[in-house]
C-alpha cells in the first residue's frame, strides 16, 4: 500500500520500530484498515492525498488487520476504519469511521509540527512559502497568539513589515501585551509610522515626537528614537494606548552597543 516516501506498510515486526520509535521524533498517523472493509477503502486515498497535502510533517503506516491479529487485539482495536496518531509512543488522538478530509486535516494539524516545514521553506530562501505555512498554522490554531507572532516574524523577513504590524494589531490587546508579541508590535508601530506618515503634517506634538522616533529607528539612531518615545509618552502618556512607552521598551530588546544600552535603560527608569 505503501506509494509515497511518508507512507508506510505497518507489520507486527516492525510496529515497534516504525510506529513507536518514530513517535519519539514526530508524529505518527496509523491507518488500521481491512480489505474485507469497504469504508476503509473509501476512507485510504483520503489519508493519502492529506499525507502527501502534509509533505512528510506526519509518517502514515497502513497496518491490515487481517494479517496481523495478535497485535490488532494487543493494541485494543475492535472496529474500523480506525485511525490514531502516535506520539512519544503513546496514541495521543484518533478518528473512528469514514472521516471527512476536514477532519483528517484538523486531526493531522493538531500533531504534526508546521515549524520544520516553515523553517525548510525559510533557509532555502522561500520566505514567501514559509510566512503562508505558518499563516496557515495560525489559522490551525487560533487560540495560540504565537502563530501569529511567527507570521509575522516571517513577513518582516519577507519585507511586509505592514502587513505584519496589521497582523499583530489585529490580536485581543491582552494578547499583544505578551512579551515577545509586545516588542515585535511597538517595533512594527514605528516602521508603519515611517512608511505611513508621508509628508502630511502631525496632528499633536506626541505624533509628532512619534515620527521622529520611527525615522530615528529607521537610521538605526536607537538612542535618538527612545529619547522622542519618552518624550512622547510624557506629553501624552494615552497616545496610541500608551505605545510609546511599549516601543521604547521594545528598542532596549534590540541589539546594540553597551553604551547605547546603558543610556536607553536610564531613560525607562525615569519613566518608571
Amino acid at each position: 500500500m505503501a506509494v509515497l516516501p511518508y507512507v508506510i506498510d505497518g507489520t507486527a515486526e516492525n510496529f515497534a520500530r516504525v510506529v513507536l520509535e518514530n513517535s519519539r521524533r514526530g508524529p505518527v498517523a496509523v491507518n488500521f484498515w481491512s480489505p474485507r472493509a469497504g469504508p476503509c477503502l473509501v476512507l485510504m486515498p483520503r489519508l493519502v492525498r492529506i499525507a502527501q497535502e502534509f509533505g512528510g510533517r506526519i509518517l502514515l503506516v497502513m497496518l491490515n488487520t487481517d494479517d496481523h491479529g495478535e497485535l490488532i487485539a494487543r493494541l485494543g482495536v475492535r472496529a474500523l476504519p480506525l485511525v490514531q496518531v502516535f506520539r512519544a509512543g503513546e496514541v495521543k488522538g484518533s478518528l473512528q469511521g469514514v472521516s471527512s478530509e476536514a477532519d483528517l486535516r484538523a486531526l493531522f494539524s493538531r500533531h504534526a509540527p508546521v515549524s520544520d516545514a516553515v523553517m525548510q521553506a525559510h533557509v532555502r530562501g522561500d520566505t514567501a512559502q514559509a510566512a503562508r505555512l505558518a499563516a496557515q498554522s495560525a489559522l490551525e490554531r487560533p487560540g495560540d497568539p504565537y502563530a501569529a507572532l511567527r507570521v509575522a516574524r516571517l513577513l518582516v523577513l519577507d519585507k511586509r513589515p505592514r502587513e505584519a504590524f496589521a497582523l499583530l494589531d489585529a490580536l485581543p490587546s491582552e494578547a499583544r501585551s505578551e512579551g515577545e508579541i509586545a516588542a515585535l508590535h511597538a517595533h512594527l508601530a514605528l516602521i508603519a509610522t515611517l512608511l505611513e506618515g508621508g509628508d502630511e503634517p502631525p496632528i499633536s506634538q506626541a505624533d509628532g515626537l512619534f515620527r521622529e522616533a520611527a525615522a530615528a529607528v529607521a537610521h538605526d539612531e536607537y538612542e535618538t528614537a527612545c529619547e522622542r518615545l519618552i518624550a512622547c509618552a510624557a506629553c501624552d502618556p494615552d497616545y496610541r494606548q500608551g505605545l510609546a512607552l511599549r516601543a521604547a521598551r521594545a528598542l532596549a530588546a534590540l541589539p546594540m552597543a553597551d553604551e547605547a544600552r546603558a543610556h536607553i535603560d536610564a531613560l525607562l527608569a525615569s519613566r518608571r
